[in-house]
């Protein structure tokens, strides 16, 4: 429980993120009681713990994103009765992201220092409360991801969440509400980038049937993929390799 990791590529009302916590909260907090220690077993330190080690997410709509913060930054608070035990909000910059789930980068994921120098940063900055310090741990970590993208600026997930695939080859849980959207209301260009990276790109597709794909990616071997979804997917002929794909 203190170590699963969830994400949510289209995190939209940030909803799923939010609901998942709570779960992995009650879990926790029932087993309080068969323990012999209770210190740093509040419900505030359970969300603090799960906000910053279990929780990600991603959207291409950057009002999504805020609002998925804003509700996990009142979660933290909602349930802490001593005020003066709330510690400064956290920086969720490196948690909930802006960005394209269906896109992806050029990369060298052999460049091992880069990235351990990445997943050290990113705690800091996580809990950083100084402005200052808190933006040069910013730079720091824009300039490191620049390097890793040779400056691509588009989001990827074994970049943006690093420890994740360094420490678990993926996700524990994928869960999400895609977008529904017919290939034909797509932007030319990201037609045919999408066609030459999913297999499940082909005929008369809708937007999810990529998001179910990117899942299986981005998931690990013993991963869940949750989703809400239409049911066309089960008989449509467009969908025949994407139904071959979760079959296999």
């Amino acid at each position: 429980l203190e170590t699963i990791r969830i994400c949510d590529p289209a995190v939209g009302s940030g909803a799923f993120p939010v609901g998942m916590m709570n779960e992995i909260i009650r879990t926790r907090n029932a087993l309080t009681s068969y323990l012999k220690t209770k210190k740093g077993r509040t419900i505030y330190d359970f969300k603090r713990h799960a906000i910053q080690n279990c929780l990600y997410g991603v959207d291409i709509d950057l009002g999504a994103v805020e609002i998925a913060k804003l509700r996990l930054w009142l979660s933290l608070i909602v349930d802490e009765e001593d005020i003066k035990q709330i510690k400064p909000l956290p920086n969720l910059d490196y948690k909930i992201v802006q960005g394209n789930s269906l896109l992806s980068v050029q990369k060298d994921l052999f460049n091992q220092q880069l990235f351990t120098k990445l997943e050290e940063l990113k705690p800091l900055f996580f809990n950083e409360t100084n402005t200052s310090k808190k933006r040069e741990y910013k730079n720091q970590i824009d300039e490191l991801i620049r390097k890793i993208t040779n400056n691509n600026q588009n989001f990827d997930f074994e970049i943006y969440f690093s420890e994740v695939f360094h420490d678990k080859k993926g996700f524990d849980v994928v869960m999400e509400n895609p977008p529904y959207v017919r290939v034909d209301e797509l932007d030319s260009l990201l037609k045919e980038r999408y066609k030459n990276v999913y297999k499940t790109a082909v005929g008369k597709y809708d937007l999810y049937y990529l998001f179910f794909e990117k899942s299986l990616l981005i998931s690990n071997d013993h991963g869940i993929c949750i989703f809400i979804s239409p049911i066309k997917f089960c008989a449509a002929d467009s969908a025949t390799i994407l139904r071959s794909t979760l079959f296999d």
